[in-house]
């Protein structure tokens, strides 16, 4: 029972990685950044539990404040770029906070040992202060906070920006400003979800944030859908789920993981849920309320 826990549990702080990504890409600017600010969240968080006692949920705000803050000011000149510019920009942020960890040092005597960053050697010994319900609370938070946004005129500006930003600005919309508000708001929900990373598995790594995981939380939204933020929340429960599910093929799982990803790219071009499947699921769903009971 511990077991499934634990993958579902990984799955919730992928799922708010992907988010992550979403809030950017939901503006048509293909942002590298956030796995940057996934790492800062969870060194972050990792250092004020550890080293200096302090609670969760102040521990995973603080980074977040931060994040939030850094990505208005990384986001400003970078989001002044477009393409393949702007994902060279925001996957250089990325890498110099990979690399600033992978030389930082910085312990201090905890419990009759010394604890924190280590340089190369990692992050030992994090105090483990995520359950797995803190995980399902934060998504669940994020997804409602996600759900008013959609609504709210900021909601309807995006996806102005998204379809046509050339007609959003003729309109009067700040697309600039919009897109900054969207990449900090990124930043954020990223360093949430590093900093429940952190205190949840104990010994973190440079090397845990470099560009694979980067490209991977691309995937999940890429796979999962873009239209809506459901996309990324199914794409990332799926490709986390996956590789476990399909465990009995022993060596030659990856090789159909790979297979399928690739599939679902060329079938599936928009995404698995993409818009289309979010009307069809609710007008399912009214139908069904609709019905006369006998």
């Amino acid at each position: 029972m511990s077991y499934i826990v634990t993958m579902f549990t990984v799955a919730g702080m992928n799922a708010i990685l992907a988010l992550s990504v979403y809030l950017t890409l939901a503006t048509g600017q293909f942002s590298l950044a956030q796995v940057g600010f996934w790492a800062l969240g969870a060194y972050g968080s990792a250092m004020l539990t550890t080293l200096f006692g302090w609670p969760l949920l102040p521990a995973l705000l603080a980074p977040a404040l931060l994040c939030l803050l850094l990505g208005l000011a990384l986001g400003y000149p970078c989001l002044r770029v477009r393409g393949i510019y702007l994902a060279l920009a925001t996957l250089g942020f990325s890498e110099c906070v990979r690399i600033f960890f992978l030389n930082f040092t910085y312990q201090l005597p905890v419990g009759g040992r010394l604890v924190g960053p280590a340089g190369v050697t990692g992050f030992r010994n994090v105090v483990v202060l995520t359950q797995p319900w803190h995980v399902a609370l934060a998504l669940v938070l994020i997804i409602v906070f996600l759900v008013a946004m959609e609504r709210s005129r900021f909601g309807l500006t995006l996806a102005a920006i998204q379809e046509d930003e050339t007609a959003a600005a003729a309109m009067g919309i700040d697309a600039v400003r919009a897109k900054l508000f969207a990449f900090a708001l990124g930043a954020a929900v990223a360093a949430i979800g590093g900093g429940l990373y952190a205190n949840y598995i104990s010994f973190i790594t440079s090397a845990d944030f470099g560009f694979s995981l980067t490209m991977v939380a691309v995937l999940y939204v890429g796979a999962g859908g873009l239209g809506t933020f459901w996309g990324p929340l199914f794409g990332a429960a799926l490709l986390t789920l996956l590789p476990e599910m399909i465990r009995p093929l022993q060596e030659y799982r990856m090789i159909f993981y790979g297979f399928l990803v690739i599939a679902i790219v060329l079938v599936r071009p928009r995404g698995l849920v993409d818009e289309e499947v979010v009307r069809w699921l609710g007008r399912a769903v009214r139908g069904r309320r609709k019905l006369p009971v006998s």
